[in-house]
């Protein structure tokens, strides 16, 4: 668990950093592929939650609804991103010294 928490923390940047440079250019078909590449990587870490939500960005920038609500949704997705890796900081603490 506590490499798949270390990807998530380390790949999850990379990603939002794509979704963004997207959103900067107003490339709604590369917002779309942004959301869709993040959007399984909550599933890893139990948030359904937060996949679902970043699946209403994918949906929306695919089909071009709703846009002017996607740069809010994208920062909300970033506080929600702060929040978990505080969480997931914890946790890892909490296993390894466990197995100790």
């Amino acid at each position: 668990m506590i490499e798949v928490f270390d990807t998530f923390i380390e790949q999850t940047p990379i990603y939002l950093a794509e979704l963004e440079a997207a959103l900067v250019a107003r490339n709604w078909l590369k917002v779309s592929n942004g959301a869709h590449k993040i959007k399984p990587t909550f599933t890893y870490i139990g948030r359904n939650d937060v996949k679902d939500f970043v699946s209403l960005i994918e949906n929306n920038a695919r089909n071009q609804v709703a846009i002017e609500q996607i740069p809010g949704d994208v920062e909300r997705l970033k506080e929600l991103l702060n929040e978990i890796y505080a969480q997931l900081q914890v946790a890892k603490a909490e296993m390894q010294s466990n197995i100790i």
